[in-house]
């Protein structure tokens, strides 16, 4: 039965995210700048649901759509709001949309998405009990907007609930694209690649607001900054070693990291009790990766950091790679999302 449901969907989703593309000039936006921009808000998933739907799963929605991720405390990237119909003209142009319909039911919700996709709605039956169909851009740019839809309130549900995590991925994958538009913008700062693909076994697309915070060619390192009045700083910094064998581990990459933060960032320390260790795949490398919280000690601050760690073998090098974010005033999350954008663009140059 699932097969069914993802063989509609795939063909569905066909005509809304023809044109995406993968690769890196993914900065370039693939959205339909015919249309005016989303209005924003793009933390708040606008719910529409009939009642019983809502009773019976909004709590279920939430606990996955509202997830929570650790910095220096439990923040979440999307909030779930349910609204009535009858004012979705007020809302219809916001980013994130969502849209629960129970095909069997002529409840407001359930009327107005038949009425929206009527072909999508006469596929479900007892052959296709229920589908999801993700809409890119379809009343804005940069939005998303998806519909479910269920044979009956049971069916729905039931595959509302199986779906959680693709729901979320969906809206997730476009808010990362949106942070990429943000943190590329204004270009990429040229001279300071070319400086790393000269002297660096590595190089990284940089954006022109990142400038250099520390740098000690000597000893393999080096720290950009991106600092603008009423938002997060963010560091972003690279630390190679030469490694004949393959010595990287969650320790090695635990005690690296305290030892950057000690020389390079004025004492910058980690407790154990606040560092998440765990295995990653970090650009087709097996990496490790540390997150959590970072604190000092002298200046009484702290932040939210993550950091990998993986081993070149063609280059017989050790990396680590490091992300960390101070903003006391408010959230890290989607400042902490744009450095790893950033860090995900890394590539080892072969310059032998």
């Amino acid at each position: 039965m699932r097969l069914k449901y993802a063989l509609l969907f795939a063909a569905c989703a066909v005509l809304f995210f023809a044109g995406c593309d993968n690769g890196r000039s993914a900065r370039k936006s693939s959205t339909d700048h015919k249309k005016p921009l989303s209005w924003g808000q793009s933390h708040r998933i606008f719910t529409y649901a009939d009642n019983k739907a809502w009773d019976y799963g909004q709590l279920e929605i939430k606990k996955s759509l509202e997830r929570q991720f650790f910095t220096t405390t439990n923040e979440i990237l999307f909030t779930v709001e349910r609204h009535e119909i009858s004012n979705i003209h007020t809302y219809y142009k916001f980013a994130n949309l969502l849209f629960l319909c129970d095909v069997s039911s002529e409840q407001s919700v359930s009327k107005y998405v038949k009425e929206i996709i009527p072909e999508q709605a006469a596929m479900i039956g007892d052959s296709l009990p229920a589908t999801m169909v993700a809409a890119k851009d379809l009343w804005a740019r940069d939005q998303r907007v998806i519909f479910i839809l269920g044979k009956d309130l049971e069916q729905l549900l039931l595959y509302t609930f199986e779906n959680l995590n693709l729901i979320f991925d969906i809206y997730k994958k476009a808010e990362i694209e949106r942070i990429e538009d943000v943190v590329y913008k204004l270009g990429l700062n040229e001279k300071e690649i070319d400086y790393e693909k000269e002297h660096y076994p590595w190089y990284m697309d940089l954006p022109s607001q990142y400038t250099v915070f520390k740098r000690d060619d000597a000893l393999n390192f080096v720290s950009y900054l991106c600092r603008v009045k009423k938002y997060p700083d963010r560091f972003l910094s690279v630390y190679w070693e030469p490694m004949e064998d393959n010595k990287v581990s969650k320790e090695w990459l635990y005690q690296k990291r305290l030892e950057i933060g000690e020389k390079y960032y004025s004492g910058d320390t980690l407790l154990i009790e606040d560092v998440r260790q765990e295995n990653a795949e970090f650009l087709g490398y097996n990496a490790y990766k540390l997150s959590g919280r970072w604190q000092n000690m002298t200046s009484f601050t702290g932040g939210t950091f993550a950091c990998w760690g993986f081993y070149d073998e063609e280059q017989k090098t050790a990396y680590m790679i490091d992300n960390a974010v101070y903003f006391p005033e408010g959230e890290k999350l989607r400042a902490l999302i744009g450095l790893e954008i950033i860090s995900n663009t890394f590539k080892a140059i072969d310059k032998k």
